[in-house]
């Protein structure tokens, strides 16, 4: 069935096509944090060009930039990289640079610009006349007006028999205002297309739209034997896509999926000298590993095991060439945010055919360029002492008469902690039932002093809209709504289970240091509606999802901090006892909690308390405390936040012990804190007395920056990031038990 939408937009190539109004932003490339997604050529006298895309804390960013770099040694060395297009002051980011040397020899550098804001996503191009020459002179940018609401490419131009050239084209049929399109199987199906140049590259025509999945982008064009034209496309199916042309690109077939596996990434398909096919892919994988090369000699049908490139994890998007003496030169990274490595691979294709050295000319990995980032710690850094110097300037911040603290949280405002937490006046501990309160304590911390202690909520308490009934007041949060106001969110709850709890909250004005005489039902989100936040909503939607654990009638709470990412406002929500989890997002008016997604397997671990954030390349992630087994943590994670992998153990965090976790994200890193199981007291009670903090800049690789050891336990920490400091309450207690909460100074600025 043909492709009924074929679109026709004729593309002038205008080699001075003015740049969007905004300022370029200059980069640091000497400050790199993670770069990726490369792009290589060969030239006529055996100059090597590298391409990749830089900038910013991640990808994507309104910082990300394009780069080259370029070796004359035979791949052996290559130039530091040099920015070959800035980003614009309005947040339009150019990522995603492809290198491709036209029949003429000239050498196109190929990229992306996009501003999710403005929905404006685009095609831009560089061209060098004489690749070869000493240096390399390039024209200017020029867009090349592919006029639809999204356009993107990502591979080479693929010249056909009939010296037509063909540039693979994702696109869609409405604004974007997102980074790319299509992420889940509600959306719309993303489109594909190729541009078409009849005239050597001075205009384009756009063809064909071809549907995948709603998360596809990247497809290549290869011309089959028997005239077709056979496009491949990257989807997260677990396959690539493909759709077929027989009148060299002008419609297209229905898209379908192809028998290739793919872990949702990259790949690169070429015809090769011998008149084979050679695809480099993800083969025998487990995500994104395993990077081989595999030969077809029978256009596509079948494909060989092929020669292994990479065997490690984290590597991903080939790019390459051939070159005149028939030698393939390969491109590919690994550990984006990490190493970030740009990598090289050299081979024929007898070694393909073999899978080994045959040919006594492999060469693999090697390093064209890797991130020089600073040490996450300087040298001879100790952990423990580090935690000792804290633990030694801390205040207590519970008043004189309170018996049993846990749990609490802060903003800071001006020169002022603003804390809430949960308290008795009976027990240590926070076992009191009716008797827990919750309080807001202010701290001055210029002078580390508690200025004043307002109570917040207690069991049956009236206010003047409504009367709390019978139960204890549990978990606090807090959050800033607006220059003079703070929203202070509880739950109250019988603890008997005979009635539902309910989360509340209840406004305090910043520059009176009171409350507002009302209290507020906070509302849950689900799929089914919006209700107030009790804990039946909350199971009934993550029964909907396969949650098979009998429902509780109190427990959830909003145990995470409040973390904002993208403008949004997100933390997990938890029921305790039920030992459910979800992802969750708190709207703009700060009244209702929008459950995005649940995680909670394996049941038999019993996941319970958890803290979540996202990681660079858009991945979430939460560690979850757990209540079986061993108790040691586990993590889990989610491309989109609503579907989420089983949790499992990490290598860096052992010997975890189940009370709750903390993931949050300063100064460009992420800080993971955990307790440990081991005990350095013969006290009594729950035994938290070692908590380590992890660092890392990419969510995978962490070195120890904090050890608490404190024989009066350490426990249930909460961080905010305030002009420039870290600052946390702790709660603390001799022999492990809890009764007082602890403010302080974690650090004043990343090291």
């Amino acid at each position: 069935m043909k492709s009924t939408l074929i679109l026709r937009l004729a593309l002038l190539l205008a080699p001075l096509a003015a740049l969007h109004a905004a300022e370029p932003i200059t980069i640091d490339l000497t400050k790199r944090t993670w770069q990726g997604i490369p792009g290589l050529e060969w030239t006529a006298k055996g100059r090597l060009f590298a391409s990749w895309f830089t900038g910013g804390p991640k990808e994507p960013s309104p910082d990300n930039t394009v780069v080259l770099s370029r070796s004359d040694d035979g791949g052996k060395t290559f130039s530091a990289p040099e920015a070959m297009a800035l980003p614009m002051s309005d947040g339009t980011r150019c990522f995603d640079p492809t290198l491709w040397i036209d029949p003429k020899g000239r050498l196109w550098y190929i990229f992306n610009r996009g501003n999710k804001e403005t929905a404006k996503h685009d095609v831009w191009a560089r061209i060098c006349d004489d690749p070869d020459a000493s240096p390399p002179v390039w024209g200017a940018e020029f867009r090349l007006g592919y006029d639809v609401p999204f356009a993107f490419r990502m591979n080479k131009v693929t010249v056909l028999s009939t010296g037509e050239w063909l540039m693979p084209v994702t696109l869609a049929e409405k604004p974007v205002r997102a980074w790319s399109t299509g992420y889940n199987d509600q959306q719309t199906p993303t489109l594909h297309g190729v541009g078409i140049s009849t005239d050597e590259g001075r205009t384009w025509k756009l063809h064909g739209a071809v549907k995948s999945r709603p998360w596809a982008l990247e497809n290549m064009i290869i011309e089959l034997k028997d005239g077709r034209l056979w496009m491949l496309i990257r989807t997260d199916s677990g396959v690539l896509w493909q759709s077929h042309s027989t009148d060299k690109g002008r419609t297209w077939s229905e898209g379908m999926a192809s028998t290739i596996k793919s872990p949702g990434s990259r790949f690169f398909i070429r015809r090769l000298a011998s008149g084979n096919l050679l695809l480099v892919n993800h083969h025998n994988f487990k995500g994104r590993s395993h990077l081989t090369a595999q030969l077809s000699s029978d256009d596509g049908a079948t494909w060989n095991d092929g020669l292994l490139l990479d065997e490690r994890g984290g590597v991903s998007y080939p790019d390459g060439v051939q070159d005149k003496d028939c030698v393939i030169w390969i491109t590919y990274d690994r550990d984006r945010n990490g190493a970030g490595e740009i990598l090289l691979a050299k081979f024929r294709e007898e070694d393909v055919a073999t899978g080994k050295d045959v040919s006594r000319a492999v060469s693999l990995k090697q390093v064209i360029n890797k991130l020089d980032k600073p040490a996450l710690l300087p040298p001879g850094w100790n952990p423990k002492r580090a935690g000792d110097e804290i633990l030694s300037k801390l205040i207590k911040v519970s008043a004189p008469q309170v018996k049993g603290a846990h749990d609490a949280d802060l903003v800071l405002v001006g020169e002022r902690a603003f804390i809430v937490e949960h308290d008795n006046d009976i027990k240590p501990g926070h076992g009191a039932g009716t008797a827990q309160y919750c309080v807001l304590t202010i701290v001055n911390v210029k002078t580390m002093n508690v200025d004043r202690v307002v109570p917040m909520a207690k069991s049956a308490q009236g206010f003047g809209n409504e009367t709390l009934p019978v139960g204890a007041c549990f978990v606090p949060r807090i959050i800033k709504l607006n220059d003079t106001t703070l929203r202070c969110f509880f739950a109250c709850e019988d603890q008997s289970g005979k009635s539902q709890s309910q989360t509340w909250y209840r406004d305090f004005d910043i520059g009176s240091l009171t409350f507002a005489p009302d209290i507020h039902r906070v509302k849950l989100k689900t799929s089914d509606g919006t209700f107030d936040m009790q804990p039946q909503y909350f199971h009934a939607d993550a029964a909907k999802h396969g949650f098979k654990q009998p429902a509780k009638a109190f427990g959830l709470y909003l145990l995470d901090a409040f973390k904002v990412i993208d403008g949004k406002t997100y933390l997990a929500i938890n029921n305790f006892p039920g030992a459910q989890n979800a992802l969750a997002m708190l709207n703009e008016s700060r009244d209702t909690i929008e459950v995005i997604g649940h995680y909670n397997e394996p049941a038999e671990r019993r996941l319970t308390e958890s803290s979540v954030n996202r990681l660079p390349d858009g991945t979430w992630m939460a560690i979850c405390r757990t209540e079986s087994g061993d108790r040691n943590y586990v993590f889990t994670t989610s491309k989109d936040g609503k579907t989420w992998a089983q949790g499992e153990p990490r290598p860096f965090v052992s010997k975890g012990s189940n009370s709750k976790p903390t993931f949050d994200k300063f100064n460009g890193l992420y800080y993971l804190g955990w307790q440990e199981a081991t005990r350095i007291t013969n006290g009594h009670g729950v035994g938290r007395y070692i908590f380590n903090i992890e660092v890392s800049r990419d969510g995978v690789n962490w070195e120890r920056k904090y050890r608490f050891e404190s024989p009066n336990s350490f426990q249930y920490p909460t961080f905010r990031q305030h002009e420039g400091s870290i600052w946390f309450t702790v709660t603390q207690g001799s022999g492990g038990s809890t009764d007082r909460i602890m403010f302080g100074k974690l650090e004043t600025s990343k090291l």
